[in-house]
């Protein structure tokens, strides 16, 4: 008789362990970004668009918009994307810095893309290409600032590594959450990585990788970054940007947020070549005492727009 109500008691016993085995499993298959179980990380949609001071350099095959560059990277454990704007003084020695900022993005792409590489710190990005560039035997000449932001896709969280005065937004319920700092020796003089003569060494700025502004910063499902050179913060006020974005808040179709890009860039066009606009850069100037005219300042310009977005059940 014992035997037998012990046997009943491991019977219901084993019952009541698989109703729960088959519960928890149904918990698990449906969590989505808690990252319990079955995950659906997030991930970044993306867009670009820009505009070169000379129509004749500007290609987005080419990841160039006059002597800005830029670059998407993708892989299952981050999303990055980084701006680089060549320093235009190098033009007055017949040097192209367009080909410094795309030597410096070709790199960061390149590393980016490595398995090991999560997304966590972005800096590490640009002191490895910085040494790469400078370890060749004949390399590139020039310099340029450079921005660079990576969303860690497991627990959603955004890093950033910003020299100089390129820079980065979020906006989330279209307010403003988030916006980079801007590095300056001087007025209009960003900090900035460079390689040059050697007999040329003492009349620039050489800045070293390591001086970037580092950031770290949870992110949502709809909130947008926006990643741009300063053709466009010095050109378009914060507000009116933040404002201009508020309507693209949560958009995930691709062409739908390449309009979001296309504006803000055709903005900061019109506003660079305006006489009378007191631009940011105007303003700047104000600050520092320098002799400027006032409106717009005509700049190469590059945007980079994303969406953070979720994987739905199909």
């Amino acid at each position: 008789m014992l035997s037998s109500l012990a046997g009943k008691l491991q019977g219901k016993t084993k019952f009541l362990i698989d109703v729960l085995k088959f519960y928890n499993t149904g918990l698990l298959q449906s969590s989505s970004m808690s990252g319990v179980g079955k995950r659906r990380d997030p991930f970044l949609v993306k867009v670009v668009q820009g505009r070169s001071r000379q129509r004749s350099i500007c290609s987005a095959k080419d990841n160039r918009y006059g002597e800005d560059s830029w670059f998407f990277s993708s892989t299952p454990k981050a999303e990055v994307m980084g701006v680089a704007d060549g320093v235009g003084g190098w033009s007055e020695l017949g040097i192209d810095a367009g080909l410094f900022a795309r030597e410096l993005m070709f790199w960061c792409s390149n590393y980016a893309k490595r398995e090991n590489f999560d997304g966590r710190k972005p800096l590490d990005l640009l002191i490895e290409s910085n040494s790469e560039i400078k370890g060749k035997t004949n390399p590139v000449v020039g310099s340029s600032t450079a921005c660079l932001v990576s969303l860690n896709r497991r627990d959603c969280t955004m890093h950033s590594a910003n020299l100089g005065d390129s820079g980065f937004m979020v906006i989330r319920n279209g307010r403003l959450l988030h916006r980079s700092e801007e590095q300056v020796h001087d007025f209009n003089s960003p900090y900035q990585l460079t390689v040059v003569p050697n007999e040329r060494l003492d009349n620039v700025y050489c800045d070293r990788p390591e001086s970037a502004d580092s950031s770290r910063l949870p992110l949502q499902e709809g909130d947008l970054v926006l990643l741009a050179t300063d053709g466009l913060f010095d050109n378009v006020p914060e507000s009116l940007i933040v404002k201009t974005l508020s309507k693209y808040q949560g958009v995930t179709r691709k062409e739908d947020l390449q309009l979001g890009a296309n504006s803000l860039v055709d903005m900061a066009r019109d506003l660079s070549i305006s006489p009378y606009f007191e631009s940011p850069f105007a303003l700047k100037a104000k600050f520092y005492d320098m002799d400027f005219p006032g409106g717009g300042k005509p700049d190469d310009i590059t945007v980079l727009l994303a969406t953070v977005a979720v994987p739905r059940d199909v």
